[in-house]
């Protein structure tokens, strides 16, 4: 099994508050491309040879502070961290003024930017998630990173290698920094020790959990003992990090074309029979996959269920709400009308269950990209947040606070941030999720890069709902997924 943060959550805070869980879900909920892309090693530097220009110079001609706006889908504590570093920013020079804007969840924000390029009406930056990362590209509206990298002369040498492999496709860095993020199994202790369970060693692999599960059910603790909202990015970050691809062509990644998904191959139909298997022993319960879902957040709350899967992005607002601190009306959408006890929560973390071993995991969250429909001096500006925000002292109170891992690693170093991981119940839950980022997200297979992205995950995610929901066999219902994505790969392409 896999080493937990051996730390009590029940005494982050005492006494019964309204909602729970709920307030969790909307941190996780917030927190959480076709063929022919060559994820290189993104330690050589350079593009192709052929990248637009970086207009350092235009902030340094601009004749009066120059208005920047950042698009973003956070919420809860780590909405709070990006609010606070822009004024902190702002605060520190005065030919940048940062305007930060929420859109609502990675979706909305998506569909207001798509539904922007016609008149060119973007931000300055803007901050979508992994899944649109061809897509992007494609649209022609990005300034890549890697053009002011290479203008600047920008050191990258300390920014995590795995991470930047994640977003460099053909030689080139895209976004200019990213939101880092891992996903830990949160536990309940208290369940754990009743079944005669050691806590500081969660359960490592798929076939652990069914025996921790099996424990805590025998026991009669609880009627679920592990309740999952069965997103595709979970799915996914399991089979990646057992080096099972999605799509061909090296999971997108690969020199040549990629032509087909590969949904209905043994390792993931191996993965949807060991859900429903799980269901039908009564080891786990999933929770209806549709937008806002809290229900697993607030089974945890109200110890109705011991185990589930969620970002290590939620970690400051765990710990904000287990000690009182986080109001339930900061999570837009979040039920009112749940009363939990806090004092009497036990919660803890530990790295993610594998297919074969612990920690294995594949990139997501988010990415930072310029946009380059604006004025010059605005993509010069947008360099310069990104530089600053790349810095140590920001990158240690995005990590505190924000509950995002450095992307800096001489971050990791800093005397804040390690005692923070060593004395905070969040910091420790993080510093398991940095650990996966280091030994479990590998630079080679770091997840894929598909055009249709969405399309291909719609379709995995209508599979799993099949075979949850509407008894198919995992084989039949991966193969029509199969299906329907070989066709969205065929007709991929970005037009306006």
């Amino acid at each position: 099994m896999a080493r937990s943060t051996g730390l009590v959550g029940g005494t982050r805070g005492r006494g019964r508050r309204r909602l729970g869980a709920a307030v969790v879900a909307g941190v996780l909920l917030a927190a959480c491309s076709s063929g022919g892309d060559d994820a290189t090693d993104p330690t050589d530097g350079g593009g192709d040879g052929d990248l637009p220009t970086c207009p350092l110079d235009a902030l340094d001609a601009a004749t009066s502070p120059v208005e920047l706006t950042v698009w973003h889908a956070y919420t809860a504590k780590t909405a709070e961290s990006l609010e606070a570093l822009a004024a902190r920013y702002n605060a520190e020079q005065d030919r940048v003024v940062v305007r930060i804007e929420s859109q609502g969840t990675y979706e909305e924000l998506w569909q207001k930017y798509l539904g922007a390029i016609p008149s060119e009406d973007l931000p300055g930056i803007a901050i979508p998630d992994d899944t649109v990362t061809r897509q992007i590209i494609d649209s022609g509206t990005v300034l890549p990173a890697q053009a002011c990298i290479d203008a600047s002369d920008a050191d990258v040498s300390n920014l995590l290698p795995a991470a930047r492999a994640y977003y460099t496709v053909d030689g080139v860095q895209w976004p200019g920094t990213l939101n880092v993020s891992a996903p830990l199994l949160y536990i309940n202790r208290t369940h754990f020790e009743r079944a005669g369970l050691d806590p500081d060693d969660t359960p490592g692999t798929l076939t652990e959990v069914r025996e921790a599960a099996q424990a805590i059910k025998d026991a009669g603790i609880v009627e679920h003992p592990m309740v999952l909202s069965l997103t595709p990015a979970i799915m996914e970050t399991l089979l990646a990090g057992a080096s099972i691809p999605i799509v061909d062509n090296g999971n997108g990644r690969g020199d040549g074309e990629t032509t087909e998904a590969v949904l209905d191959g043994e390792g993931v139909v191996d993965l949807l029979t060991w859900i429903r298997s799980m269901m039908d022993d009564g080891l786990l319960e999933v929770v209806p996959l549709i937008d806002g879902q809290v229900a697993h957040y607030l089974a945890m709350a109200s110890q109705e269920s011991s185990m589930t899967i969620e970002t290590s992005t939620a970690a400051t607002s765990v710990e904000a709400f287990l000690g009182g601190e986080l109001d339930p009306e900061d999570v837009a959408g979040a039920p009112t009308d749940v009363t939990v006890d806090t004092g009497a929560l036990d919660l803890d973390a530990g790295p993610i269950p594998g297919i074969e071993e612990a920690g294995q995991m594949q990139m997501g969250g988010g990415a930072w990209y310029i946009t380059n429909t604006s004025a010059d001096e605005v993509q010069a500006a947008a360099w310069d947040f990104i530089t600053w925000f790349n810095e140590v002292p920001q990158q240690v109170t995005w990590s505190i606070e924000g509950s995002y891992l450095p992307f800096n690693t001489d971050a990791v170093d800093d005397p804040a941030l390690q005692a923070a991981w060593s004395d905070k119940l969040s910091g420790r839950w993080l510093a398991i999720a940095w650990e996966e980022i280091n030994s479990g997200l590998d630079p080679d297979f770091p997840g894929p890069i598909i055009g249709p992205y969405d399309q291909v995950r719609d379709a995995l995610r209508e599979a799993a709902d099949q075979v949850v929901s509407g008894g198919v066999a995992p084989a039949d219902a991966l193969a029509e997924a199969d299906s329907i994505s070989d066709d969205a790969i065929e007709e991929y392409s970005f037009e306006f």
